[in-house]
């Protein structure tokens, strides 16, 4: 049985993306695997003393999400296995760490904008890039 590693954060590419994920898994019969990253921003950082609770917050917010992705592959029929990871780290970089087994990548698109995405950066470019496996980025519809 292979894998399907799909990025989850809460936003609605990822979700968007989880459906496409879920719907891969279920035809090719194979796991999914459900990964929600999470790291503080340096900016963040350099302008507070972070405490243990400041860091837990950013994980368990992070485990919140992939609890939240978990109950969508429950609910789905026919069933799905999945497992579900979090990790502290560059979105980007995680994601390809465990996809390194996987037969396939699965990354939602947040459709910013060009500059939009120079300034923040794209997880879908960093995993484009290098990525050793097929890669999937699913984009959000328009909306009308």
């Amino acid at each position: 049985m292979g894998t399907i590693v799909v990025g989850v954060d809460g936003s609605e590419g990822a979700e968007i993306a989880l459906g496409f994920a879920l719907e891969e898994a279920a035809l090719r019969g194979s796991k999914l695997r459900l990964v929600s990253a999470w790291e503080i921003p340096p900016s963040v950082l350099a302008s507070v003393v972070a405490s243990k609770e400041f860091y837990e917050e950013f994980r368990e917010n992070a485990l919140r999400v992939a609890e939240a992705a978990a109950a969508i592959v429950e609910a789905h029929e026919p069933p799905v296995e999945h497992e579900e990871v979090v990790d502290e780290g560059h979105a980007g970089k995680v994601l390809l760490e465990n996809a390194v087994d996987a037969e396939l990548l699965v990354v939602g698109r947040r459709g910013q904008g060009t500059i939009r995405e120079m300034l923040l950066g794209s997880i879908s470019r960093h995993v484009v890039a290098h990525a050793k496996c097929p890669l999937v980025i699913v984009p959000v519809p328009p909306h009308k």
